[in-house]
């Protein structure tokens, strides 16, 4: 199973792709950081969710998660995490 540290960089990797052609200053993103404080719009965030779920095989907002609870970026590692474990069994 991936560590918190494994998501959270997969996600922080996803979110500066999207807004590569923004200049943003995503490159500097930790945590605790909004989803929308570089500019990441709702078309964005779905954009988002779809390539986490081709990469880590789970939707965590299919039955665990509300995506409207999710304001940050530790947020989405919480819930991909909380997801991974449930898949897992753990």
């Amino acid at each position: 199973m991936l560590t918190t540290e494994q998501i959270q960089a997969l996600i922080e990797q996803e979110i500066r792709a999207l807004l590569l052609d923004a200049d943003t200053g995503a490159e500097q993103l930790t945590i605790d950081d909004e989803l929308f404080k570089f500019g990441l719009n709702s078309l964005m965030l779905a954009q988002l969710l779809i390539q986490l779920e081709a990469e880590l095989g789970v939707d965590p907002f299919a039955e665990q998660v509300s995506i409207t609870d999710v304001r940050s970026i530790r947020d989405l590692v919480d819930a991909y995490e909380q997801a991974l474990r449930t898949t897992a069994g753990v």
